[in-house]
């Protein structure tokens, strides 16, 4: 990799889009959604959710969301009205139960999911006698075969559990629960962003797009069922399906990739998959911010031509690092002091501190700014008229990226109305919702309980 190093102002030209580079992202996100339909079993999978809530639905369903950095185990109550209550236990992954045997992970779920049982005072007993139902968020590329059934695909985030690719998770899970004595059925499983459009939905019927930025992203959009051509579906099918795009593996013939993207893509697991993923996602751009000051300690006298302590160290610099610099609104950049001062024993001087405040302004605004141009495309699949729309639209967002990286939301906001070319819109908008793989998964399985 001999390209060139990128001073801050190349960085500016290749990583700000105007409204034409914007519009070619979003032409090349539509014909990859139309080869995804077509021709390609990587994307625009279909969830085999053929039906949305109405808001009125009641009742108590389990949920289970397993993502790229917790898990999360509910028991959600629907009111009725649009409403719901939720309780539930969360627990953080670790690291050596993503790349053991799979039966570890999965007896550890297992074990998550009886905990919140006995904290909401539910014994394994009465659950064994009623039988409740769970629908189960799975933040990673699955083949489903239908509401209940799906083979797991190549994972990322950093998983790669033994054994577990090509298998049914949900067999997988049922045997697990078995083993610890608990009789739930799992009546559906859905991607996070599947589960996040249906919560959303729940709440407000003018949904038609989910998007998940978190340590991965994903979305997920309404589509014709006869439009998925790749499968036969039979005649009397529903008409529409909710589709689970994986956008995250997109992107590696259109979008603009620079210098640093190339660089982590072949320092990766996994060279080649995930390009969109790997310039967006909560997972990847702290890497991309230090490969980027590796580079200026090689090229530009960064740090005085020496590496601090730790930086040489893969993912050592997180996009909570990042998240928190952002924050920063001291002239001296008091926070990236602090940071490098306690986690690579450096004291960087204000020059410095003024060029990484840059680096991560470029790329969290970069990631924005796609995240932006993807969410238009998938308006624009459903809605070809687009941004002349004569109907009300809403945007389900999730994820610690789009809620808790500081102004995220706020640049996305500002790319996507640049793209409509107006200050507001009040019928399409993009909504934030919490907890929407754990709600989405529990009405989903309410949904197809019976």
């Amino acid at each position: 990799m001999d390209e060139p190093a990128l001073t801050l102002s190349a960085l500016e030209k290749q990583m700000v889009f105007d409204r034409d580079k914007l519009q070619s992202i979003i032409d090349g996100f539509i014909v990859a959604y139309h080869h995804g339909l077509t021709n390609d079993d990587t994307t625009m999978i279909p969830s085999y959710v053929s039906r949305l809530p109405t808001g009125a639905e009641t009742g108590t369903y389990l949920s289970l969301d397993l993502g790229g950095t917790n898990l999360r185990v509910a028991a959600v109550t629907l009111l009725g009205d649009g409403k719901a209550d939720i309780e539930q236990k969360k627990y953080v992954i670790p690291a050596e139960l993503k790349v053991g045997h799979v039966e570890k992970l999965l007896d550890w779920v297992a074990l998550g999911v009886k905990e919140l049982l006995g904290c909401l005072g539910i014994q394994v007993e009465i659950i064994n006698e009623k039988e409740m139902y769970m629908g189960v968020t799975f933040s990673f590329p699955i083949r489903q075969t239908d509401i209940n059934r799906g083979l797991v695909m190549k994972m990322g985030k950093g998983f790669e559990p033994i054994g577990l690719e090509g298998q049914d998770i949900i067999e997988l899970l049922q045997a697990a629960f078995k083993r610890q004595g608990i009789k739930i059925h799992i009546s559906a499983i859905v991607n996070d962003s599947v589960g996040t459009f249906v919560a959303n939905a729940y709440k407000d019927q003018n949904t038609i797009v989910s998007v998940i930025l978190s340590t991965g992203t994903n979305a997920s959009c309404i589509c014709q069922t006869s439009s998925i051509s790749k499968h036969n579906f039979p005649h009397d099918s529903p008409e529409y399906m909710i589709v689970n795009t994986e956008w995250g593996i997109m992107g590696m013939d259109f979008l603009p990739r620079i210098k640093y993207d190339k660089i982590l893509d072949l320092q990766s697991n996994k060279p080649g998959f995930q390009p969109f993923e790997k310039m967006v996602s909560g997972y990847y751009l702290g890497e991309l911010v230090r490969l980027a000051m590796v580079d200026y300690v090689k090229n530009f006298g960064l740090f005085d031509g020496v590496l601090p302590n730790g930086l040489e160290k893969p993912y050592n610099f997180t996009t909570k690092h990042m998240s928190d610099i952002g924050s920063d609104k001291s002239t001296e950049y008091n926070v990236i002091l602090k940071i490098f001062t306690e986690d690579y024993n450096k004291s960087p001087s204000l020059d410095d501190r003024r060029t990484i405040h840059e680096l991560v302004l470029r790329f969290s605004r970069r990631s924005a700014q796609l995240s932006a141009a993807a969410i238009a495309s998938l308006i624009k699949l459903q809605c070809p008229d687009f941004p002349a729309v004569e109907r009300d639209i809403r945007v389900a967002v999730d994820g610690s990226l789009y809620h808790r990286f500081h102004e995220y939301s706020s640049w996305m906001n500002k790319t996507f109305r640049e793209i409509q070319r107006i200050k507001e819109d009040k019928r399409t908008k993009i909504v934030p919702v919490e907890d929407g793989g754990c709600m989405g998964a529990a009405i989903t399985a309410m949904m197809y309980s019976h």
